[in-house]
C-alpha cells in the first residue's frame, strides 16, 4: 500500500552510478522488495549478491509507502524502453506517485576535481532547485530506460526530474553515487547516511 511515494530510480548507466546511490538508499533505509518486473525486453539473465539468486529489476518501499526505489542492474534492451516505461508509470500513477526521480551519471572521459550534481527537469522543478544550489546542466541526452521514463512523464501528470553527475563510463563510482544522494537529501529532507559509501569506494569500486 503506497501513500503517493516519491519514486526514485537508478538503472546501469555511466559509472553505475545510479545503480550504486539507489542500492545504497535501500541498504540505509532498510527498504523491503514489494514487486519486481518481468518482461520479453530483460535480458535473460538473473544476479546474484552474497551467493543469493534475485531478480534483476526490482521494487522497494519503507513501510509508510512514502518511497519507493527501483533498481535495475541489467542493461535493457532499446526496443523495450517505451513499453516497459509505459508499464512502469501506469503503475506508479495507479499508487498514486506525483514525482519520479532519476539518478544516473553524464559520460566524460576525465572526472572534475569538484563533484557535483545537475538537475534537468520541467521549469517549476528547476526554479527549486536552483534556489536549493543545485546547477542546471545546459544541454545533452538522457538515453536508454531512464529517458523513456522522463520522456513518458512529459505526456502525463507526474513530473519527471534527473540528477546527474560526470562519471567515466567503464569506471565505477561510488563517489559519483554519493553526489547524488546528498542531493537526494538536500531537496526531499531525506537522511541516507553515506559515510560508509565514501569509506568503502575503493572496495565498492573493485567488487563492481
Amino acid at each position: 500500500n503506497l501513500n503517493e511515494p516519491l519514486m526514485v530510480l537508478g538503472f546501469a548507466g555511466p559509472g553505475l552510478v545510479g545503480g550504486i546511490a539507489v542500492s545504497h538508499i535501500i541498504e540505509k533505509l532498510a527498504l523491503k522488495k514489494i514487486a519486481h518486473v518481468r518482461s520479453k525486453y530483460i535480458p535473460p539473465a538473473v544476479v546474484f549478491f552474497n551467493g543469493k539468486l534475485r531478480h534483476p529489476f526490482r521494487i522497494y518501499s519503507d513501510e509508510d509507502g512514502k518511497i519507493c526505489v527501483v533498481v535495475c542492474e541489467l542493461p535493457l534492451r532499446s526496443n523495450g524502453a517505451y513499453s516497459i516505461a509505459a508499464c512502469l508509470l501506469d503503475w506508479a500513477e495507479n499508487k498514486g506517485a506525483k514525482e519520479v526521480v532519476v539518478l544516473d551519471g553524464f559520460p566524460v572521459q576525465t572526472l572534475p576535481k569538484e563533484r557535483k550534481t545537475y538537475c534537468a527537469a520541467e521549469e517549476e522543478k528547476r526554479r527549486h532547485c536552483q534556489e536549493m544550489g543545485v546547477d542546471m546542466i545546459s544541454a545533452g541526452i538522457v538515453g536508454g530506460i531512464a529517458g523513456s521514463i522522463l520522456n513518458e512523464c512529459l505526456t502525463r501528470r507526474i513530473l519527471g526530474v534527473a540528477y546527474l553527475t560526470p562519471a567515466v563510463f567503464f569506471l565505477p563510482d561510488p563517489k559519483g553515487a554519493t553526489t547524488l544522494i546528498e542531493t537526494l537529501n538536500l531537496l526531499y529532507n531525506l537522511s541516507v547516511d553515506t559515510k560508509e559509501l565514501v569509506d568503502k569506494a575503493e572496495e565498492i569500486k573493485k567488487e563492481l
